[in-house]
């Protein structure tokens, strides 16, 4: 499986398999601890997108994040977390997960390298995050609300165990949201797209005091050659790359609200950075686009000074905005996109969308005994969630 080199906007990063079943009936719950020492919040309302069907295949997921603090007084220790999603009076949707799978959905706030499992244990005043991804099936209505659930084992004088349940949490009834690709042409990867595997997926940005994750859903575009590679020639020249220039078109229609130019362009692959990455620069030069009160089109890493519009500025979908570059917190030449609640690529939530229309590529890359990309299979795909590490064409 190709894996992309480009640097995304990580603060807190951890790769993630998750156990899912789909179940019709709701285990009971077990008995609360008589101290209930857990403190548990959502930040974000899940937000389900379109299912991706291939070969009448599929799932429909959702993406939340469960925030746990210890207030009591002594050590405990996490031994299974539960997610039942209810559609009325059927559960359609269930996760469960203990030992390995539970300790790769979980993040310690003092982590240092969160690349690796960690014991979800909290000593008194920690705090972690849990990071959910459960699905459903299409044929199935979406669940109106989940139960999410944690059971712990307490340590010290008051020891003892028992499942403690957060607040029904609602999801959100709206429809999905669907745009026009952003780009043109093919074999265009979408590097850390949609899964709780994905860089993106764990990028909690703090803004003012609250947790954001702009990037939940985000796809981080790169083109390929007929080799596999992104690149032909100098891998440290941005005009070697097949993705660098090329048109970056409206989704929808929509206005301007933000635009950056002038920052510099990376070295490709190099290890350095232009300019310091701040919230401010992280994105280098971008484009964000109102599409309705409350979701906003983001695009970053622009090549500067090929920004097509200002501020104020009314588009079309399919206009071309700008130019595809390797600026800001970018390794190689890349579109960062992603759609979201906020006009902010840091201090917003990423909300899942479908692209109306493209073609959806079964890949392969071969090393030997010469580099080549080979297509398989291709599929029509109508208003569907492009995941991550797909090959489209558009």
């Amino acid at each position: 499986m190709y894996r992309s080199r480009l640097l995304v906007f990580v603060a807190l990063t951890l790769f993630v398999s998750a156990g899912s079943s789909l179940a019709q009936q709701k285990p009971p719950p077990a008995t609360a601890p008589e101290n209930d020492p857990l403190y548990m919040r959502v930040i974000a309302t899940p937000w389900p997108p379109e299912a991706q069907i291939l070969d009448g295949a599929g799932h429909r997921h959702s993406a939340y994040e469960l925030y746990v603090t210890n207030f009591g007084k002594t050590p405990l220790k996490i031994t299974k977390l539960e997610v039942n999603g209810k559609d009325g009076d059927k559960f359609v949707a269930t996760q469960s997960a203990t030992g390995k799978q539970l300790a790769a959905m979980f993040v310690p706030a003092t982590a240092g390298d969160a690349t690796k499992p960690y014991d979800p244990s909290l000593k008194p005043g920690e705090t972690g995050v849990f990071f959910i991804f459960t699905d459903w099936l299409p044929s199935d209505d979406d669940p109106d609300n989940f139960d999410t659930a944690i059971t712990i084992e307490q340590h010290g004088e008051r020891s003892g165990s028992g499942t403690i349940h957060a607040t029904a949490l609602d999801v959100n009834s709206d429809d999905p949201i669907v745009i026009q690709s952003p780009l043109r042409g093919k074999n265009w990867l979408a590097a850390n797209g949609p899964s709780n595997t994905s860089a993106h997926r764990r990028a909690m940005l703090p803004v003012n005091g609250q947790p954001h994750i702009g990037q939940r859903y985000a796809i981080d575009w790169i083109q390929l050659g007929d080799d596999g590679k992104s690149f032909t020639g100098d891998e440290h020249s941005n005009s070697s790359y097949h993705a660098w220039d090329q048109e970056i078109h409206a989704v929808a229609d929509g206005k301007i609200v933000e635009v950056k130019d002038g920052i510099p362009e990376n070295v490709p692959n190099s290890g350095k950075i232009a300019v310091p990455i701040t919230y401010d620069t992280l994105a280098g030069n971008h484009i964000i686009q109102e599409l309705s009160e409350g979701h906003y089109a983001a695009y970053a890493h622009l090549r500067p000074s090929s920004l097509k519009v200002k501020v104020g500025d009314t588009v079309k979908a399919g206009d071309v905005l700008a130019h595809l570059g390797n600026s800001g917190n970018s390794s190689e030449p890349h579109l960062h996109f992603q759609v979201c609640d906020a006009p902010s690529f840091p201090a917003s939530e990423g909300l899942p969308f479908a692209i109306d229309q493209y073609t959806y590529d079964d890949y392969k890359i071969d090393k030997a005994p010469k580099p080549a990309l080979t297509v398989k299979s291709s599929h029509a795909m109508t208003k569907q969630e492009p995941m991550e590490d797909e090959l489209d064409s558009f």
